[in-house]
């Protein structure tokens, strides 16, 4: 007969169980299909662009578990205290960390859902999102820590949809650094 374990021996276990993955996480994916909506396509769309923007502008360096871990502290920091969105220009002023450009990033494609007040999507609409977000990343990772397959599952999405992103290159044919001219993402090339 099997002796039944208190509650302080299932927590303790699954402690144990979550140090053994590697990680442990304080966000957990959302599998429904609520934030599957048409409503929802526009915070979608904004929030997946904001991690593919990240992952070209670090020359395509990020993995999955990059972008879980920017979108799971960003779950945390809406749940907590997170700073009011910046102005316009200041959203191109972008950090160099990886989670960091991708939570930055991600909430300046946001600025594109605010209305004329100001107001955009509510915050559990953007938490719901995210965890849904993250139930993509954990179906299309590959074995290992340097997955890629959600970004590149991304990416492919994405094309098909008739979206690309690169960085425009300046006058001396080398592409701006990563963090210092996030603006390149939307400048046309001069014509003469």
């Amino acid at each position: 007969m099997a002796k039944k374990l208190s509650h302080d021996q299932k927590r303790k276990a699954k402690l144990k169980k979550r140090a053994e993955r590697g990680r442990r996480h304080e966000v957990m994916a959302y599998a429904g299909a609520k934030y599957q909506g048409d409503e929802y396509v526009p915070i979608v769309f904004a929030t997946e662009n904001g991690v593919l923007e990240s992952h070209v502008l670090l020359e395509r360096s990020l993995t999955d578990d990059d972008v879980e871990e920017a979108i799971e502290s960003l779950v945390v920091q809406l749940r907590g205290n997170l700073a009011p969105y910046p102005s316009k220009e200041e959203a191109y002023d972008l950090p160099g960390e990886p989670r960091d450009l991708i939570i930055a990033n991600i909430r300046r494609n946001w600025l594109n859902l605010l209305d004329e007040d100001g107001r955009g999507p509510g915050r559990d609409d953007l938490i719901g999102v995210l965890r849904t977000i993250l139930g993509s990343v954990e179906l299309r990772r590959d074995p290992g820590r340097e997955s890629r397959g959600y970004l590149n599952y991304l990416e492919r999405f994405l094309a098909k949809m008739g979206v690309s992103v690169r960085v425009e290159k300046d006058e001396s044919g080398l592409p701006p650094g990563p963090v210092e001219d996030a603006k390149a993402l939307e400048s046309k090339p001069e014509t003469d």
